[in-house]
């Protein structure tokens, strides 16, 4: 009751600030009066069709609905002005009378719902994109360890198998109440590769093999990624294997950065110039590898926009799913949409 509720004030809040125009007035107040020179870095991850959504095993915060990214991709088109990579490095503005926000479309992993089902889009309405790409896993039927967490989890047997390893390594909350699939999420994320490994093989069953049920959970191939790229699509690095580098030692993270850019140079025959971070995790010593690694920038998940002349290895992102730019009828609310923009800035 008390999300609900919360979700209502919050469209309540975004309808008013948004149809009264006072949103629009204040990045016209930013970028005219004050004359900010910023860009809105959307962060995504998938762009499902109706018919992969009910097999797919990410989580809730990892979707967009093809219909629902359609509709915000027409209105970028309207009421931005969405830039490429190469101005955001190059810091400049080939539109200087154009008062629109700018605001540049990324996507993390290299699903292959990017190619079959956002590309397209992009393409239609002419929107350059960037794509940043586990290399470890493209052209391969590997499939991240959250979708196959998730993927047991959804069988009641193999929950209640689950809860029995997870009760002896986590401490039960609230007078035993169970902890939850996020919970645990969360906890394996920030373990090193190592232990993560260890936990996942002693909590998915040995008859579950790392590999597609149905298609629905698959990365693009090499061919499809290297059509991207020629079309005119950034391709960047997203590491080898997508370990939270903030939790290895030196010389994985070393590999996981220099390798994912030799990989993707080697295959696709660009040169690499961005690189994100996994989970938008990253200190001093991670930074350093990526700059060493001879990366142009690279992304975080810090709620932002970016300016020109800040830290181009520290790059904010907002980042998007349905919940954040949906209304109550479940299509896609521009008062949302302006009012998640706006809120962390």
């Amino acid at each position: 009751m008390v999300p609900k509720l919360r979700r209502l004030l919050l469209q309540a809040v975004a309808g008013t600030l948004y149809y009264s125009g006072l949103l629009r007035l204040r990045l016209f107040f930013r970028r005219v009066v004050l004359d900010k020179r910023e860009v809105c870095v959307l962060g995504m991850h998938r762009v499902l069709c109706e018919a992969e959504q009910a097999g797919a095993n990410s989580l809730e915060g990892m979707v967009l609905r093809e219909d629902t990214f359609a509709r915000m991709l027409e209105f970028l088109s309207r009421k931005f002005r969405v830039v490429s990579l190469e101005d955001i490095l190059q810091g400049r503005d080939n539109h200087p009378g154009d008062s629109r926000p700018r605001c540049l479309l990324t996507f993390d992993d290299g699903w292959r719902d990017n190619y079959t089902t956002a590309y397209p889009l992009l393409r239609k309405f002419q929107i350059p994109a960037t794509i940043f790409l586990v290399t470890g896993v493209i052209g391969t039927r590997e499939v991240f360890w959250v979708e196959q967490l998730r993927r047991s989890w959804k069988n009641p047997l193999r929950q209640s198998q689950m809860h029995s390893v997870i009760a002896g390594i986590l401490p039960r909350q609230n007078g035993g109440r169970k902890i939850s699939l996020e919970e645990v999420i969360e906890f394996a994320k920030h373990m090193p590769g190592d232990d993560r490994s260890r936990l996942l093989k002693s909590l998915l069953l040995s008859d579950q093999p790392n590999e597609q049920t149905d298609g629905s959970d698959q990365m693009m191939n090499w061919d499809e990624a290297a059509e991207l790229s020629r079309s005119g699509v950034e391709m960047g690095a997203h590491t080898v294997t997508h370990p939270l580098l903030t939790h290895e030692n030196s010389a994985t993270v070393r590999q996981e950065v220099r390798l994912s850019k030799e990989t993707l140079e080697e295959k696709l025959t660009v040169k690499v110039r961005a690189f994100a971070y996994p989970n938008g995790d990253w200190n001093e010593k991670v930074r350093e590898e990526v700059v060493q690694a001879e990366f142009r920038c690279a992304f975080t998940t810090r709620h932002g926009w970016h300016e020109h002349g800040g830290d181009l290895f520290a790059i904010p992102r907002v980042t998007l799913h349905e919940g954040k730019v949906t209304g109550l009828d479940g299509k896609f609310s521009p008062a949302m949409f302006s009012l998640t923009l706006a809120r962390w800035r």
